[in-house]
């Protein structure tokens, strides 16, 4: 049973290897992923920018339980350029951004040993959300696409990285 999956885990660390995630989890440098995780991902990555439902917990007092009491809608919105949390709108009033931010450092996602359905995102130090979503399996799938967007966004290629002169002397 665990050598079925291997190879989806080790696809899922080869696909996700430059970015600078920080994972709080017990299983370290990647996400040990499922193989309907991994299809869903390539999908999203495929459309370059994706919308999740997630919810924001606005008191963040240290007395408070994590996760309980004031729960507020928010949309997440990825791209191919950068990631936005958005409060919606409602018949009164627009919809407000929260954060957002490009995949630049130090952006980074921090995700949380003790609540697989909580997420951080952080875009730098003055602007983070910590955000719950309803499953494991879709806090993975957001964490994935993340990554998958950032590494392109990251990735700079070799023939800028050197300059090469082609005039001889």
């Amino acid at each position: 049973m665990v050598n079925s999956h291997r190879g989806s885990f080790l696809v899922a660390i080869v696909l996700l290897k430059t970015v600078h995630i920080k994972a709080l989890a017990p299983h370290g440098n990647g996400l040990p992923c499922q193989p309907d995780v991994l299809k869903e991902v390539k999908q999203k990555l495929d459309l370059g920018s994706v919308k999740f439902e997630a919810l924001c917990d606005k008191d963040r007092s240290p007395k408070k339980i994590p996760g309980v009491g004031s729960l507020e809608r928010r949309i997440l919105e990825v791209n191919r350029k950068r990631v936005k949390v958005v409060k919606p709108g409602s018949k009164t009033s627009f919809p407000t951004t929260e954060i957002r931010g490009s995949y630049a450092p130090p952006f980074h996602v921090e995700l949380f040993r003790n609540d697989q359905h909580r997420l951080r995102i952080v875009v730098d130090s003055e602007n983070e959300v910590d955000l719950m979503v309803q499953t494991r399996h879709l806090r993975d799938v957001i964490v994935l696409v993340i990554r998958g967007l950032a590494q392109r966004f990251n990735s700079t290629s070799l023939n800028s990285l050197l300059k090469i002169e082609t005039t001889f002397q």
